[in-house]
């Protein structure tokens, strides 16, 4: 078999199929001459006989008609090597697990999952937690498909996509007695609250010492500052995404606001898997480029 390549498989395929070396030349781009050098060498190869000549073109024998349905199935095969495996959503029945930061979680997760509840009602979505550390190893090792997240934070090697390019902006509760024509000239003059591994919290504002004796509490999380809220008048940075979701008022503070990307992010390994590329363009479409 080390004797035969893929050139004269299809050759002989075609021979058998259209019993014409000019038809089989116009088909596979080469000239008769070369149709007729490939005939030559699977003559040498095999003990019998493969084609006899007769006006009407070459007729092929039992013993090529045989071999041509063993190549046209090797032929298939090889073929096969460069289509990804289908993928179709509409009857999947998978379960997609995806890494998210709490911006996506809040943000492009509510509106993936009706994405993917309109276009795909038999898939679902498993969301854990970012974690910086572990993201890279969890897609590597599978146990991840995708993964959401400030783009500063997501490891350079992995395949991305800018889903949303957002900012930081300072938020009051909406009684706040520091609303607009109340509000101190200096900022270190209104009790405010950070967010723990947050890059907002008054950045350009405050200096880091300012902001480390200041800050009234450190929150976990932007969920929690709701709650905080409606008992404490403070003011916290977050991102305008984040401010939309929740009842504040937004205070405009000196400078350009703090900006970033959040990016859709997957492991080199998953190319070809068209179920994950799938994934990511219903999160691309699903999430506007701006934020709210």
């Amino acid at each position: 078999m080390e004797k035969i390549d893929i050139r004269q498989m299809r050759v002989l395929v075609l021979l058998v199929r259209y019993k014409s070396v000019s038809r089989v030349a116009e088909l596979l781009e080469i000239s008769q001459q070369g149709v007729s050098s490939h005939l030559k060498k699977l003559r040498d190869l095999f003990p019998a006989e493969l084609f006899i000549r007769q006006s009407a073109g070459l007729q092929p024998t039992d013993y090529a008609c045989e071999l041509a349905a063993r190549f046209e199935q090797i032929l298939t095969d090889i073929d096969g090597v460069f289509v990804a495996a289908p993928f179709d959503p509409a009857s999947s029945e998978r379960t997609f697990r995806v890494m998210a930061n709490e911006y996506a979680q809040l943000a492009i997760i509510p509106r993936l999952a009706s994405a993917l509840r309109t276009q795909a009602p038999s898939i679902r979505l498993d969301v854990v937690d970012f974690q910086a550390e572990l993201h890279l190893e969890a897609l590597a090792s599978g146990e991840v498909d995708l993964v959401i997240g400030f783009d500063a934070y997501l490891d350079p090697g992995l395949l991305r996509a800018t889903l949303r390019r957002d900012h930081y902006c300072c938020v009051l509760r909406r009684d706040s007695r520091y609303l607009p024509g109340n509000t101190p000239q200096d900022m270190t003059a209104i009790p405010f609250v950070q967010f723990a591994n947050s890059v907002g919290n008054f950045e350009g504002q405050m200096s880091p010492q300012q902001v480390a004796s200041a800050a009234v509490a450190t929150l976990p999380c932007y969920t929690s500052l709701q709650a905080f809220m409606s008992v404490n008048d403070v003011a916290a940075c977050i991102p305008s995404a984040i401010a939309a979701l929740g009842d504040f008022r937004v205070l405009e503070m000196a400078g350009a606001p703090q900006q970033f990307e959040v990016v859709v992010g997957r492991h080199r390994k998953s190319q070809g898997n068209l179920a994950i590329e799938w994934l990511a363009e219903v999160i691309k479409a699903a999430t506007p480029l701006a934020s709210a």
